[in-house]
């Protein structure tokens, strides 16, 4: 079996649009426009080139035009991913994805295992924030940082130099989110199994490296014993086998 595909991506979208009467702390009168998807950006693990794609870059796009040509293009990103990387987007970027999916009365994607950087930054560590531009500068990534309100309504008004801001944007973010990913990885307690994927046993379960995993003594906890190993390409640790009793050497 070949390699899992892992998909990298990271999705912008427009701001709703509405009537208020004021700007503090407002109720929303009536809306004027949904959000929609903006531009995806994405790259798959082991592959070089990070990919994107706007509004502005189907045919005859013109200003307000819907996103079905979009909420398509990520339908067949998500059709053909077997693991997805995304940081928040259990909560942001799936759901966002597949809402203007349904608007446009799209089939269901196959469905796909998911690793959110953000949860796994909430729930394994403790820094000062976990935003992504934040978590790059803790941990020595480069990241250039975001841009400013004026580029998504330049964007939404169909300036050409606005879009070329958004797309730079988004890719930068997918590319120092793997990054940050495989940094991660080590650490990950609940990461797909990428051997039981390939249907290579011998392969590291977190990076699905072959021939790469040493012994570590063993995990004992109340009620199992089991092998523990560590990959040296990733340096994740992860456990092997339950040891049964037959395992053991009996000395009467």
């Amino acid at each position: 079996m070949s390699q899992p595909r892992v998909l990298i991506y990271d999705i912008e979208t427009s701001p709703n649009e509405g009537y208020t009467w004021g700007k503090w702390q407002q109720n929303v009168i009536r809306f004027k426009k949904d959000w929609q998807l903006l531009s995806v950006a994405w790259k798959w693990l082991g592959e070089k080139k990070v990919q994107v794609c706007g509004l502005d870059d189907f045919e005859d796009y013109q200003p307000g035009d819907d996103d079905l040509n979009l909420a398509w293009l990520i339908h067949d990103l998500f059709d053909e991913a077997d693991v997805a990387i995304t940081h928040n987007g259990n909560s942001f970027d799936q759901p966002k994805a597949r809402t203007r999916m349904a608007v446009h009365h799209l089939p269901p994607h196959r469905p796909f295992l998911e690793v959110d950087t953000l949860k796994v930054a909430r729930k394994t560590f403790a820094f000062t924030s976990n935003t992504l531009e934040d978590l790059c500068r803790q941990l020595g990534l480069d990241h250039k940082g975001k841009v400013g309100f004026d580029v998504w309504i330049g964007c939404m008004e169909g300036d050409p130099k606005a879009w070329s801001l958004m797309k730079r944007y988004n890719k930068q973010d997918v590319k120092i989110l793997e990054e940050l990913y495989l940094l991660l990885l080590p650490w990950m307690t609940t990461h797909p199994n990428m051997a039981l994927l390939s249907d290579r046993p011998n392969a590291c379960p977190k990076c699905g490296v072959e021939g790469k995993m040493i012994s570590r003594g063993r995990r004992v906890n109340q009620v199992t014993t089991r092998e523990r190993y560590q990959c040296t390409a990733c340096r994740g640790y992860v456990a092997g086998r339950q040891i049964t009793k037959s395992d053991v050497l009996y000395v009467p």
